[in-house]
């Protein structure tokens, strides 16, 4: 197990510019490789002013306007939505986040992915886990339309992990996140990086994006401890 196998992507959020630009930089000291950033928790939505703010920051930067029926906070309607992602693509963010089920998913990942973005096609199960199998059709729905599927489900039991992870055999290496969300699917977030994910959502201290997500300080310390006693796994 190689320690530089373990990327972490810190969520953070805002409802100010200015707050989301704290959190940001906050992330970034704390060691963050990534940081996504929230904008659909911010009150204006000004492309300007983000680009202005964030402009520093892009290279490290999954932006993500996730939708009200993706449990996120953004209240206009898609196209609007997809203007707002295709502006700010253009300061270059590390990746863009868009929901498997915007039905303008196909047409904006093609859009940015010609830009040069690399695009992460989503997909969110906020009550359970479906069986494998669906979720392997999903996955592979969700990498047809993007450069990685992000399949993320919420965990009721601790076997519901074993129905996402083995997701990993599809010979996907990087181009999959999958992982349970809840306090019975932290593991999975864990296991998911070691399993070939690119990276694992964390979050600041005290402000979690999701439910059974790790702060970047336990997940670190944890990824050191896996690290120093078993090196040579991978």
């Amino acid at each position: 197990m190689k320690k530089e196998r373990f990327r972490l992507c810190v969520s953070t959020f805002g409802s100010k510019v200015n707050f989301l630009k704290d959190s940001v930089v906050k992330a970034i000291e704390s060691g963050a490789d990534l940081v996504e950033v929230r904008l659909d928790y911010l009150e204006d939505l000004d492309t300007r002013t983000i680009s202005s703010a964030l402009r520093p920051y892009m290279g490290k930067l999954v932006l993500t306007l996730r939708p009200h029926y993706e449990k996120g906070f953004f209240k206009g309607d898609e196209k609007e939505r997809a203007e707002i992602l295709k502006e700010l693509s253009q300061e270059g963010p590390a990746y863009v986040d868009i929901e498997l089920r915007s039905p303008l998913s196909q047409d904006l990942s093609k859009e940015l992915m010609e830009m040069g973005i690399t695009v992460i096609i989503s997909w969110h199960d906020f009550k359970k886990t479906p069986e494998t199998e669906e979720l392997r059709r999903i996955a592979n729905l969700a990498m047809k339309s993007g450069n990685v599927a992000k399949v993320v489900t919420m965990a009721n039991s601790f076997s519901d992990s074993l129905k996402i992870l083995p997701l990993y055999d599809m010979n996907t290496k990087d181009r999959l996140i999958a992982f349970c969300m809840g306090s019975e699917g932290t593991l999975s977030r864990f296991l998911s990086m070691m399993l070939g994910a690119p990276f694992m959502y964390v979050s600041l201290p005290g402000a979690p994006t999701a439910p059974g997500q790790p702060n970047i300080l336990e997940a670190k310390e944890i990824i050191r401890v896996l690290s120093s006693n078993y090196s040579g796994c991978r």
